[in-house]
């Protein structure tokens, strides 16, 4: 449907391209299947990607060319300035030498900051533009960053990194990465958090920091983390980490046999096996952003097997009271669970 719709409409100026949602969604890496599309659209219409480009940039605030300055043109303006100078000094000859001196420093050097800027100001502001992908509660979002790295990002979640440097960002909640490996420069790629940073060169693997630790699963390759208490931990695939920097070690080190429990959130589920009830609630407070609260105590240590899903609230807390033989009510803004 959208190849259908697109195929109808011309993109001749930079307002047509800044009109279209799915455009805006390319630009900001905010929906995979745009990304794809408009990614074959500019390979199939190279006519147009200065157009596109521009309107991009204008969408990230970008509004300057980044085009890097030929140093013949840079040793033809520094010849022009020293011709300029040669001629003032010359006009200047009556002045006192302290006057001459200090007129001639202040323009060489107004001139060399302004030299500087023009060469410059492009790669500074380039490399201080910073990129973040969030989420809201409930909402999953797929990303493709310019590395070709594919980013699934869970609600609640947030990830940020430099422009020019996609393969170093720095996570907030929970994500699952699946890394472009460069095989040509075999670049490593980097997950910074609160407690640890992953690094890796390409690999399958997730990482939540939700509860004041982070957990890491991973799936496929080989990964290491750089613990903040100053020690070092490899992963194999199945190894689950889980550290918490407030007690400066790991808490959990498990080989699972399966991925199901880890990574059931990409596909809008929660898997519980042998769960406590406290444990699954917290996962429904991060993906909802609702709080819980326990009329009897003990009803926390119930266990849960069973698997949940995350269509929306109503059916999410649904499942887990026919599963856990519980009532929740709401009593002002929390949800109260009761034992039945």
């Amino acid at each position: 449907m959208l190849s259908f719709r697109m195929a109808q409409k011309n993109y001749n100026t930079i307002h047509d391209f800044l009109d279209d949602q799915s455009f805006k969604n390319w630009a900001f890496n905010s929906r995979l299947s745009d990304v794809s599309f408009w990614d074959f659209w500019l390979k199939n219409n190279p006519h147009k990607k200065d157009l596109a480009f521009e309107a991009r940039d204008i969408l990230l605030g970008i509004n300057f060319k980044k085009n890097n300055i030929p140093e013949e043109k840079i040793d033809f303006e520094w010849n022009k300035l020293e011709t300029k100078l040669k001629k003032i000094q010359q006009k200047k000859q009556k002045e006192t030498l302290p006057k001459r001196n200090k007129k001639y420093t202040f323009i060489s050097i107004a001139a060399s900051l302004l030299l500087l800027f023009s060469v410059g100001s492009w790669y500074f502001f380039t490399n201080l533009s910073k990129v973040t992908h969030k989420t809201a509660y409930g909402e999953v979002l797929e990303l493709k960053l310019n590395d070709g790295t594919l980013v699934t990002l869970n609600s609640n979640s947030s990830i940020s990194y430099k422009k020019n440097d996609v393969r170093n960002v720095w996570l907030k909640g929970e994500a699952f990465f699946k890394v472009n490996k460069k095989q040509s420069t075999n670049a490593k790629f980097w997950v910074n958090t609160n407690d640890l940073i992953v690094e890796v060169y390409g690999t399958q693997f997730n990482v939540n920091t939700q509860r004041n630790k982070t957990k890491v699963f991973l799936q496929e390759g080989n990964i290491w983390l750089s613990l903040n208490n100053g020690t070092s931990k490899k992963m194999i695939p199945g190894n689950y980490i889980e550290y918490s920097s407030d007690s400066k070690k790991i808490l959990v080190d498990d080989q699972l046999i399966s991925s199901d429990e880890q990574l059931a959130w990409k596909n809008g589920t929660l898997i519980f096996n042998n769960s406590t009830l406290m444990d699954a609630l917290h996962k429904v407070s991060d993906t909802y952003g609702v709080e819980f609260d326990f009329h009897d105590q003990e009803t926390k240590n119930t266990l849960i097997t069973g698997t949940v899903p995350t269509t929306n609230l109503e059916i999410c807390l649904n499942a887990i009271k026919k599963s856990a033989d519980i009532s929740i009510k709401k009593e002002n803004v929390k949800l109260v669970v009761y034992k039945n």
